[in-house]
């Protein structure tokens, strides 16, 4: 099976699209022939119809094509004459309503590009049940949408102690508890940090040892440390398909305290230690201060396990199969 992966992360830059380089190896592993295809950056609109005829021409030596994200990846991808899926990340889906005006009417672009290529897809997938209900509700897709979440290296992300893991990052000096701000970019609008920074003073008034550290500048290989080493995990963005920071610090039994975004609320609910709230900075605190006062979780683990890496390109290797030939499958199903 041979499958063209057009996507949009440029490898210039830190931390863009880690996640799809991984399981591209892993998809790799179980038999599927992936060739990765940058397309360059899709901000200039001159240049979609030259690589939607560039994605067209080079999909007739490729039994699928997969766009690797929603917006104008997915909107050039569409022009290919095989069978297409694709993946919906997050953003691409509803775009941005935060931020500069600039911001804004981007997010207004980036979803209105992502709602007119959906009809050329044969199939959809996307990254929680949340993201599922706000395809049907706010671009009218209902069938052949499937859930898989990106996967994780869980041979990467495992517990260890906090101070194994800070000694390994050569911080073993430092005792204080850690809230981790869950953003590459600090700058990010999506990620609020104005609203992590005054959850963050609020819970120092009561916790004046407590310390505010960041992803900003960090390696993926680092990230596994830090995730390891930090006590509580702050995430205050908008809006996430399915955070991977936030798989990454649940594999090292790190808590997090979250804005109601993906499907992080079926997992708050079940944890103590876990907070999903309001963007109320008082009631993000509340969550940073019981995530430090309580006990520390030893199973939260257990939520991201069937998220591997492996496990996911299985699944995807299932779809492309059912993609290609639906009536197997729909054979195979029956007679079991």
């Amino acid at each position: 099976m041979k499958v063209l992966w057009p996507h949009n992360f440029s490898r210039k830059v830190q931390s863009s699209g880690v996640f799809m380089f991984i399981l591209a190896e892993a998809m790799r592993e179980v038999g599927v022939d992936v060739h990765l295809h940058y397309t360059g950056s899709l901000r200039q609109a001159w240049r979609l119809p030259f690589v939607a005829q560039q994605i067209r021409e080079m999909s007739s030596d490729f039994d699928l094509v997969h766009a690797q994200f929603g917006s104008a990846c997915a909107l050039v991808s569409s022009a290919a004459k095989c069978s297409r899926l694709v993946s919906l990340r997050g953003t691409d889906l509803l775009g941005s309503d935060t931020g500069s005006l600039f911001n804004r009417l981007h997010g207004r672009v980036v979803r209105q590009m992502t709602h007119r290529a959906l009809p050329s897809y044969e199939m959809v997938i996307v990254m929680s049940e949340r993201m599922r209900t706000e395809l049907s509700d706010y671009h009218g897709r209902c069938e052949n949408v499937h859930v898989v979440p990106d996967g994780i290296n869980l041979t990467r992300f495992q517990p260890l102690s906090r101070l194994e893991a800070r000694e390994r990052l050569g911080l073993g000096h430092d005792a204080k508890p850690w809230v981790l701000f869950a953003s590459m970019k600090a700058c990010n609008p999506l990620k609020r940090p104005e609203l992590a920074q005054a959850a963050f003073d609020i819970a120092a008034e009561q916790r004046p040892e407590i310390v505010l550290k960041t992803l900003s500048g960090k390696t993926h290989d680092e990230v596994a440390l830090w995730m390891a080493a930090t006590d509580v995990l702050l995430l205050t963005s908008t809006r996430e398909g399915w955070p991977n920071v936030v798989k990454e610090a649940l594999a090292c039994n790190t808590p997090f305290v979250a804005t109601d975004v993906s499907d992080l609320a079926l997992i708050a609910r079940q944890e103590p230690s876990c907070t999903v709230t309001t963007a109320d900075p008082a009631e993000l605190a509340e969550g940073i201060l019981r995530a430090l006062d309580g006990p520390v979780p030893t199973t939260l683990r257990r939520h991201v396990e069937p998220m591997s890496t492996g496990t996911i390109a299985s699944q995807l290797h299932g779809l492309y199969q059912e993609l290609l030939n639906p009536q197997a499958i729909a054979s195979h199903s029956h007679a079991a």
